[in-house]
Formats: C-alpha cells, structure tokens, sequence
C-alpha cells in the first residue's frame, strides 16, 4: 500500500503542471502567383498594364434591416360611401450579415495609375468596391505594384 501513497507525494513535489504552447505558423490569406505575372496590351499600351492571379479576402459590413412607417392616407367620402386613398402599409426590408469571401482573382493592374481590376470580384454584395479601383484598397495588388511596376519592362508580354 505504501507505492499507492507515495504517487501523490511525487507529483505535488514536482510542481503543477505547465501547458505548452505550440505555435502554428498561418499562411497569409494575401498572395500571388508570380509565374502568373504578365504584361497586358490594353488600351495599345503594354508598358503600362500587369495581369496576374493572385489570392485575396474581400470583407463586407452588415447593412441594418430598415423600416418604412408607410403611409396611412386620407379617408375620402363621398356619395354615401367612405374610402381610404393613398394608403401605404408599414414594411420592413431586412438587412444583410457582414461577410467576407477568399478567393483567387485574375488581375489587372495599371501601374501608371496604380489601380486595379479584379476579374470575378462581382460575385460579392453591391456594397464592395468593384471595377478599376486605387491599389491601397486591396493589400495583393498594393504588393504586386510596389514589387514589379518599377520592372514592368523585365515581364514577358
């Protein structure tokens, strides 16, 4: 019985127990493929234009539901009878959740401007930025642009 006892008197004389910590490295949701990298002939200017895929996370805000009061109208009458005209009932539009959305994009980036095009983007909500827009508005083009507009001339067309 004694072997019984003498656990508990091991483990307190060894102190509590301390957790280790692991750290999991997290690959950036911001990337490119730089084999992608080309230059692009729009608009008759090739020294101008980078086309690339790159990998990118577009985030929305929530748009609160809204309520519309309506309108109650007047009360008309006339002829012995009475009827309510211009009558609007209440309504509640409801509002969207907050989201966000990663996905790999074909760019186009112009360096003169330093804006960009995502191809694909219009699947997200209206309320995202789509189209040609500055390059400070989505971090894998701001780093394509600072990496290789100064080199455009050394891509393959």
């Amino acid at each position: 019985m004694t072997h019984w006892l003498a656990l508990p008197l091991l483990l307190t004389a060894a102190g509590p127990a301390v957790a280790q910590t692991i750290v999991v490295p997290v690959p950036s949701p911001y990337s490119y493929d730089a084999g992608s990298l080309r230059q692009l002939p729009l608009n008759g200017s090739q020294s101008r234009y980078i086309g690339f895929t790159g990998h990118t996370v577009i985030t929305w805000p929530a748009t609160p539901a809204r309520f519309n009061p309506g309108n109650p109208g007047t009360l008309q009458c006339g002829n012995g009878r009475c009827w309510q005209q211009g009558y609007i009932p209440p309504s509640l539009t409801g509002g969207t959740p907050s989201g966000s959305m990663q996905s790999f994009f074909r760019y186009q980036l112009d360096c003169r401007d330093r804006s960009f095009n995502r191809i694909g983007d219009v699947r997200v909500p209206a309320a995202v930025p789509k189209g040609w827009q500055p390059v400070e508005n989505d971090p894998t083009a701001l780093a394509v642009a600072d990496a290789w507009c100064p080199r455009i001339q050394g891509l393959l067309p």
